[in-house]
């Protein structure tokens, strides 16, 4: 699976972490732009697969994140 943030959305800290600690056989990249400026400033957001997975809390979009997988 491989998983992309914006460099500018706050999921790039938290949610990139707990990916990073829990799930490290996932590919994951930081980019300076994902194409969804309009969600980034609102929502945590993040590319899986090329499928755009967004959520209201760090939390959310981690679980979103590991349901997409299963």
């Amino acid at each position: 699976m491989k998983i992309s943030f914006c460099e500018h959305n706050k999921a790039r800290g938290k949610v990139l972490d707990m990916i990073k600690k829990y799930h490290p056989e996932f590919e994951t990249s930081v980019n300076q732009c994902i194409g969804e400026c309009n969600k980034c400033g609102r929502l945590y957001i993040a590319r899986v697969d090329g499928k755009l997975i967004a959520g209201d809390t760090a939390e959310e979009l981690y679980n979103k994140i590991i349901k997409f997988y299963v």
